[in-house]
C-alpha cells in the first residue's frame, strides 16, 4: 500500500513513546483502519493500532502496556486497575492472565458504550497513585483486586510488591476491611505472600506447593560451601524434616548453576554441583527442578511426578518449623 505520511508519523511517535497509535482526526482513523484491512496494522483495542510485525515480537505484558500508555493518553481521568495496574507497577505475574481486557476503576457500573475489552471494577473510594505518568489505584487497592485470580497466579503478584516496597501487609490488611472486595482470598494470599520470593516463576511453584498441601518451604536458604566458605550455597526452596533430613528445590537452576560457555553442560554441572551438596551434607536430599516443566495448573499427581517420588512431605515428617499448608 503506498505510504501515508500522516499514519508514517503516528506509528513513529507511538514506537518512540511505546504505546499504541491513534488518529486525532477522521481522515487518519480511516488511513488507519485501510492498513488494519491490508494486513500492515493489528488492532488490539478500538480505534488503537499497532505495527504487525512490531507487536508479534511483544510479549503478551508488553502489548498489554502499550494499550494502557495509548489510553492514559486518550483518556487522562482514568485509572487503572488489576491487572492493567499491575504491569504498569512492573509486578511479576504469568502472562496468561492477559487476555486483551482493559482493567479501569470505576464508581459507576458498565456503560452502554463501553468497548468489549474494558472491564470497570466498581471501587466507591478511589485510592490513585501516578506511575510513570499513568494513574492508578495504589498498591495495596491493586491487590485487592488481584485476589480474584487463582491462588497460584495471585501469590507472584502479592510477593513481587512486597519486594519492592510498594506496600505492606499491614496496608493491605487495613484497607481490606474497608472496601468491597474477597476478604478470604485476600487474606489467604496476605499469608503465604513472602518478599523471599525473588521472582514470578518461584512464586507460582510456591503458590502451587501450597495449594496441594504440601509442606511450606523455607526460601532463599544459604549453605556452607566447604570448599569455598566466602560463596556459599543458596537455593530457593528448603525443608528441615524432623529426623535431621534437609530437602532443598530449585526452581531455575539452570542460570545460577549452568556454565553457558558449553550449551551441552548446563543440566550436568547444576546436577553435579546439587549433588556435591548432598555429599558433603549426607542427610540432604537435592531436588532440581526445571521452569520448562512446571505447569500452571497440573494435577496433584502430575507434581507429585515432576517433584519425585523422594519428595515425601505431604502426609508427615514435618518438623515445627517447616508449617504446613492449610
Amino acid at each position: 500500500m503506498k505510504e501515508h505520511k500522516e499514519v508514517s508519523a503516528l506509528l513513529q511517535q507511538a514506537k518512540q513513546e511505546r504505546r499504541c497509535c491513534y488518529g486525532t482526526s477522521d481522515a487518519q482513523r480511516r488511513a488507519l483502519k485501510r492498513r488494519l484491512h491490508a494486513g500492515e496494522l493489528v488492532s488490539p483495542y478500538k480505534n488503537l493500532y499497532a505495527d504487525r510485525t512490531l507487536w508479534n515480537t511483544m510479549t503478551r505484558e508488553q502489548q498489554s502496556l502499550q494499550v494502557i500508555r495509548a489510553l492514559s493518553a486518550i483518556h487522562p481521568q482514568w485509572v487503572f486497575a488489576g491487572l492493567s495496574a499491575a504491569c504498569v507497577y512492573g509486578l511479576q505475574h504469568n502472562y496468561s492472565l492477559h487476555d486483551g481486557t482493559v482493567h479501569i476503576a470505576s464508581k459507576s457500573g458498565i456503560g452502554g458504550g463501553d468497548e468489549a475489552r474494558l472491564n470497570r471494577i466498581y471501587i466507591n473510594r478511589i485510592p490513585t497513585r501516578k506511575h510513570n505518568g499513568i494513574l492508578l489505584t495504589t498498591p495495596a487497592r491493586t491487590l485487592l483486586d488481584c485476589a480474584a485470580f487463582p491462588f497460584p497466579q495471585a501469590l507472584p503478584i502479592y510477593d513481587s510488591a512486597l519486594r519492592k516496597s510498594l506496600t505492606t501487609i499491614e496496608e493491605v490488611q487495613s484497607l481490606m476491611i474497608q472496601s468491597v472486595c474477597d476478604e478470604v482470598s485476600v487474606t489467604k494470599l496476605l499469608k503465604y505472600a513472602d518478599p523471599l520470593s525473588e521472582n514470578g516463576g518461584e512464586s507460582l511453584m510456591r503458590g502451587q506447593i501450597t495449594e496441594l498441601s504440601f509442606g511450606i518451604p523455607l526460601l532463599q536458604v544459604q549453605f556452607m560451601n566447604p570448599d569455598n566458605p566466602a560463596m556459599s550455597y543458596r537455593v530457593d526452596f528448603c525443608w528441615k524434616l524432623a529426623d535431621g533430613r534437609i530437602i532443598v528445590a530449585e526452581y531455575d537452576g539452570m542460570a545460577k548453576y549452568a556454565d553457558i560457555s558449553n550449551k551441552n553442560r548446563p543440566h550436568f554441572v547444576k546436577t553435579v554441583r546439587l549433588r556435591r551438596l548432598s555429599v558433603r551434607f549426607p542427610r540432604h536430599e537435592a531436588i532440581p527442578r526445571e521452569n520448562r516443566t512446571l505447569r500452571t495448573r497440573p494435577s496433584e499427581g502430575r507434581l507429585d511426578n515432576l517433584l519425585t517420588t523422594e519428595w515425601y512431605l505431604k502426609n508427615g515428617d514435618i518438623p515445627p518449623e517447616t508449617p504446613r499448608a492449610e
